[in-house]
């Protein structure tokens, strides 16, 4: 509605009004097209001369941890679109971590097959580490995959040290064992010396991985492909009575209960563990729930800021069920990764020394570090 609204005003200032102009985009510039089948490709005259889009390109992508949203993939509407979306390729997953500040609580590290909002991690900038080149080859350092197995044993895949970040640094007690080292920033990852643990820790983080990715990477351990299947062995939260149409206006939450009201939505079976489930020291579905309500902070950027959501659509009740359910068995694992942790600090674990002396390099220059995109001729399907 709001991209018909900006199309269609012929007052040009008013026009210019409505897009809020910034350095990189504005309503005179013409810009090349994302990168992916699925973005706009017809990017090569302003958006003040459009007369209709009429099918615009709209993708999912990862707003805020476990938030998954919508977005125009038009480059004339992005500021400055990141070299991540070189990264949107088949079998992706982007970490993201906070990085510039301290994480206060929660998991060090979340997971995402969506392309990340730069403030994915809990509106509070961050860092994000996709786990291929836009080439396919794995984003790692210069033989570490090579280290790894001939210290550990052969078979271990580029995907299984994602995985491996995901068991030992994407729970609170991570958090909570490293609070004085974390206050510097950057994620620092103790490397089990011992393959028992490491294949456990795989294990584990491709559940992780599943989870944060609503079932698109990763895996179920017990070869579920619905992060809502009755086959899995734990009590879910229920969506007993409908929200309506009515916008909600708040969460509540009864403990004794365990249940959390939305407007006139309820869903029981939801511990108190989940309500309070925290990413960097913001509650998840409090921001969740706040990002969907219209305008909650009352903030006003641009005239199609009037144009607002009045309803409550049935899709979000169904994306808040989803989401009560991941972080159900999010927490589930909790006790399973705090084990893990704690056999891995008690056994041997390869120092960043080690890896060196076998031959791993790390990237030093700006050169070293730019993605390493695809061959002429070689494209993928998004």
């Amino acid at each position: 509605v709001r991209l018909n609204d900006l199309i269609a005003e012929t007052d040009l200032e008013v026009q210019r009004a409505k897009f809020k102009d910034s350095y990189h985009a504005t309503i005179d510039r013409a810009k090349p097209s994302l990168p992916g089948s699925d973005t706009e490709q017809n990017t090569q005259k302003p958006l003040r001369d459009e007369l209709m889009i009429p099918d615009p390109k709209i993708i999912q992508v990862g707003y805020r941890t476990l938030d998954r949203q919508y977005l125009i993939a038009d480059s004339r509407m992005i500021h400055s679109p990141s070299s991540l979306w070189h990264g949107r390729i088949p079998n992706q997953i982007f970490t993201i971590e906070q990085h510039a500040h301290y994480p206060k609580s929660g998991p060090a590290l979340a997971f995402s097959s969506l392309i990340p909002d730069k403030d994915s991690f809990n509106n509070r900038g961050g860092r994000v580490l996709p786990m291929l080149q836009p080439d396919g080859t794995a984003n790692l350092s210069s033989g570490l995959l090579e280290a790894l197995n001939e210290r550990l044993g052969p078979g271990i895949a580029a995907e299984d040290v994602t995985y491996y970040l995901a068991a030992v640094c994407g729970h609170p007690g991570f958090t909570e064992q490293f609070d004085a080292e974390l206050r510097t920033p950057g994620v620092r990852v103790p490397l089990t010396a011992e393959r028992t643990l490491w294949d456990r820790a795989v294990e584990i983080g491709r559940y992780v991985i599943w989870l944060h990715t609503y079932g698109e990477r990763g895996a179920h351990p017990d070869g579920a492909t619905d992060i809502r299947s009755s086959a899995i062995p734990i009590e879910q939260p229920s969506y007993d009575v409908p929200v309506g149409r009515d916008m909600p206006s708040a969460v509540e939450y009864d403990a004794t209960a365990q249940t959390l009201r939305f407007g006139a939505g309820t869903w029981s079976h939801v511990t108190k563990r989940v309500r309070d489930y925290m990413v960097g020291g913001s509650n998840i579905i409090d921001s969740w729930t706040g990002y969907r309500r219209a305008n909650p902070r009352g903030r006003r950027s641009s005239p199609l800021d009037d144009i607002k959501v009045s309803s409550w659509p049935t899709e979000w009740s169904i994306e808040l069920t989803e989401l009560l359910s991941v972080i159900t068995q999010l927490v589930a694992l909790e006790p399973e990764q705090q084990s893990l942790l704690e056999a891995i600090l008690d056994e041997p674990t390869i120092s960043t020394n080690e890896l060196s002396l076998a031959g791993v390099q790390w990237p030093t220059t700006r050169n070293e570090r730019k993605p390493r995109l695809p061959q002429d001729g070689q494209l993928f399907d998004i």
